[in-house]
């Protein structure tokens, strides 16, 4: 079954293991939510295209269900959509609409605040910005959250009174995860960075006193590059714009 909690974070488990279970699961939370709760509910996804599944998945599923399931409104919240897509999930509900499913990315875990949640289904991923050294590109892997961002998503769920969070991941799997996820600074590409630090004149990069400082190979990839895009230049030991 789903894991069912309160907004402390505290769950059971359940797991999907692929696209179609996270689905069915997302579903079944969001079923079970209505027999448990009112109000809003916010579903958290790792991006834009499991998001639009999700969204026909659960307009199928809805309009099934005839005048019941036209009460309830399928908003998505992500990055691409135009602006008055994105106001929709803050503009009052149409006349007739009495519970909202909002199918956001990470951008509703701390960015903004959807009004009205009650309920939070987090499945539990997202993507994660990260830089790969050998291949020399940003990528954006689709990687479990850590449990601070767990944490951070299921207190969504009834700011302002009681709520309830269903973890699509068990307990375990949340005990597994990285306390928090890794600064940006460790885990991007940090030429513009440097070239900000040189052209402020803050002196030697790898003393700099960073209060997570990237390693060595980071630093050196960044240099590489700006010196490569005739960004900087070097003179001996000194690095100039």
């Amino acid at each position: 079954g789903d894991d069912e909690s309160d907004s402390d974070g505290a769950d059971a488990p359940s797991t999907p293991d692929d696209a179609i279970d996270m689905i069915e699961g997302v579903i079944a939370a969001v079923d079970e939510l209505e027999r448990d709760s009112d109000g809003d509910v916010l579903v958290f996804f790792s991006g834009e295209n499991e998001i639009r599944d999700a969204a026909d998945a659960l307009r199928g599923h809805f309009q099934k269900r005839g005048a019941r399931g036209a009460a309830t409104e399928v908003l998505p919240l992500y990055g691409r959509l135009s602006a008055a897509e994105q106001h929709r999930v803050f503009e009052r509900p149409a006349p007739g609409i009495r519970r909202r499913i909002v199918l956001a990315t990470n951008v509703a875990e701390t960015s903004l605040t959807v009004p009205g949640i009650r309920s939070v289904v987090d499945t539990g991923t997202a993507r994660i910005s990260r830089y790969s050294a050998r291949a020399k590109v940003q990528r954006l892997p689709i990687e479990p959250v850590s449990q601070a961002s767990a944490n951070q998503r299921s207190g969504r769920a009834g700011r302002t009174s009681d709520g309830i969070a269903i973890r699509l991941y068990s307990q375990l799997d949340y005990e597994k995860r990285p306390e928090y996820t890794d600064p940006e600074i460790l885990r991007t590409n940090i030429a513009a960075v440097i070239l900000q630090m040189i052209s402020l004149g803050l002196g030697d990069i790898e003393r700099f006193p960073f209060l997570q400082p990237p390693d060595r190979r980071g630093i050196k990839d960044g240099v590489d590059l700006l010196l490569e895009l005739g960004a900087i230049e070097k003179r001996g030991d000194e690095l100039r714009i």
